[in-house]
């Protein structure tokens, strides 16, 4: 048993590890590297003392341990020892002086009997765990109550208790060690599963299930520290294969994350629970034995980062076999619906000559689809101050001119503009460029935040010249762009939101005419990547005498989703609405 593992955990000096595996160079209060857990050319990790994240694969942790685990793929021990090499803290194995029990002998009386009853519990089961009742001085009464006595068991000699009162009123022995319930039982087992109360595991033990242990304190607030674990960490070490069988909620699955972090996912399992059900003694009572060991025999590998298996994909295959390829969203205006649709995870590129009107019609686009399939936006408008760009959003959505100066006899009346501004602030938000740092990775690393609080599915980066781009030294552009772009997608699939980036053309020649010729995606200033790139492809071209708009739709990665083509539009200038010819 290790009883110093805080001394060594506060010991390692975070930046100073992770700089023994990534460059890192100043940047603001902390520090920030190429990620070592994924390809990229432009820096996007960041250190500090508080902990590490990355901004493009989503890599995070709060300490030294958590990065080594992570970066070597080892367990909890194995980098704990790494640390404590490095700082010479010798590991203390000695024997902690913890309090010890008093043995309770008490028989059960007939109610506890027949609770454990209900609950599918045999009486056999509850003497062969040598469980009692006292009454004992319990937290929440703040009185001496009647308590079930779960006796914590290990080398045949009594650790712990937890008494366990009415309402949940739980408590374990004062100053007694941490150790997992029912411990003796997966000594000399290959495989081991952990579930997170005493219930749990007398449940499975009823099925013929008896390799199973259970966390003494549960999966609340603050019980993620598992110090259980550091004091029974040896009884892991030999073990092939760890199911964990947790509650199934918010803080039992976060209890299982941890504990596949800290023993190493490579070697855990996960379960399947029947709807309805969130825990083994829920499944028994409603499902009975079998079911129990159906899913014990048929756990799921823990999923490997960077590795897809069928077991992780087959429900979505076979989803796609019986009812097609998931269908994007039309954004309903006319014939362009018959070319595009849109859906979460992708980017498209939106390009056009100077003054087509490429940002209307994204606008006319990103608004449609509010109003027809509650997607949120944020919008990266760097060349609109915001509150113009808003009277702009509220005229698509309104279909009145919001200018009196402009347009007095089709403006919107009080009652529009108040509805107006209720529309834009339900489905919008504005990236404030005074506030935060104009490059990709700062762009990101907001738009994630914003994606986690607010559950936005779209994203306009207006336009893309406007970004700081921070070329890294001996790059070429055509690099960085690439590098540059593929963050963004990353980004689009891990949230899966729908990224529009309207990007000039580099300078284009007009035809004899004097007329621009439509843009195609390889005009596009710095690289061809923007058309590889990218999912869907835009060329927005406008007749300036006929009034005519034209979206060419120039590129679609996949079929389903649409076709290339073009569209055509009259454009109101007084409503911004476009209505298809």
């Amino acid at each position: 048993m290790i009883t110093n593992t805080e001394e060594i955990r506060s010991a390692a000096d975070l930046v100073e590890i992770v700089s023994q595996y990534v460059k890192l160079k100043k940047h603001g209060s902390g520090m920030v590297g190429l990620c070592p857990f994924h390809k990229e050319k432009t820096p996007s990790f960041n250190v500090s003392k508080k902990g590490y994240k990355c901004f493009g694969c989503g890599k995070s942790g709060t300490d030294a341990v958590a990065f080594l685990m992570e970066h070597d793929s080892i367990n909890y021990i194995q980098a704990l020892k790494i640390i404590s090499d490095k700082y010479n803290i010798p590991f203390s194995e000695t024997v902690k002086e913890y309090e010890r029990p008093i043995p309770r002998l008490e028989k059960l009386p007939p109610a506890t009997i027949d609770y454990f009853d209900k609950r599918g519990i045999s009486n056999d089961t509850l003497l062969r765990f040598g469980i009692t009742q006292i009454n004992e001085w319990m937290p929440l009464a703040k009185k001496e109550v009647p308590t079930i006595c779960f006796p914590f068991i290990r080398d045949d000699q009594l650790i712990n208790i937890k008494y366990r009162a009415k309402d949940k009123d739980f408590k374990l022995h004062k100053n007694a060690e941490l150790i997992f319930y029912n411990i003796d039982s997966i000594k000399n087992e290959t495989t081991a599963i952990i579930v997170e109360g005493e219930i749990d595991c007398l449940s499975l033990h009823e099925a013929g299930i008896y390799n199973v242990v259970s966390v003494p304190n549960g999966a609340g607030t603050g019980q993620l520290q598992l110090k259980y674990l550091d004091n029974c960490w040896q009884e892991f070490e030999d073990k092939d294969k760890i199911i964990l069988f947790t509650d199934n909620d918010t803080v039992g699955l976060a209890l299982r994350d941890e504990l596949a972090r800290r023993l190493g996912k490579e070697r855990c399992y996960k379960v399947d629970y029947p709807e309805g059900c969130k825990d083994a003694n829920e499944i028994l009572i409603k499902h009975g034995k079998p079911m129990l060991q159906s899913i014990i025999d048929q756990p799921k590998k823990w999923p490997l980062d960077g590795i897809v298996t069928m077991d992780d994909i087959f429900e979505t295959v076979e989803d796609y076999y019986i009812n097609g390829y998931p269908q994007g969203v039309k954004a309903g205006i006319g014939e362009f619906d018959e070319l595009l649709s849109f859906s979460g995870g992708q980017m498209t590129v939106v390009t056009g000559a100077p003054n087509m009107g490429k940002s209307e019609f994204i606008d006319y686009i990103v608004t449609s689809l509010a109003r027809k399939h509650n997607w949120k936006f944020t919008m990266c408008s760097f060349e609109n101050p915001i509150p113009f760009h808003v009277t702009k959003l509220m005229e698509k959505f309104v279909g009145l001119s919001f200018n009196f100066r402009k347009d007095p006899a089709h403006r919107m009346s009080r009652a529009e503009f108040e509805h107006g501004i209720y529309l834009t602030d339900s489905y919008f938000s504005f990236l404030n460029i005074l506030q935060v740092e104009v490059s990709i990775e700062g762009i990101i690393q907001k738009l994630t935040e914003v994606v986690r609080r607010t559950g936005i599915k779209g994203v306009v980066i207006d336009p893309w010249n406007y970004i700081e781009h921070k070329v890294p030294y001996g790059y070429t552009e055509t690099q960085y762009i690439s590098e540059a772009l593929t963050l963004i997608k990353e980004f689009a699939l891990r949230t899966d939101t729908h990224v529009f980036i309207i990007a000039h053309p580099r300078k284009l020649m007009k035809d004899t005419k004097g007329k621009y010729p439509p843009a195609t995606m390889y005009d596009i200033a710095g690289s061809a990547h923007f058309f590889n790139k990218a999912d869907n492809g835009i060329s927005v071209h406008r007749d300036f005498e006929t009034g005519i708009v034209t979206a060419y739709v120039q590129k679609v990665r996949f079929s389903w989703l649409g076709q290339t083509g073009f569209a055509c539009f009259t454009y109101n200038t007084f409503t911004r609405q476009y209505e298809s010819i």
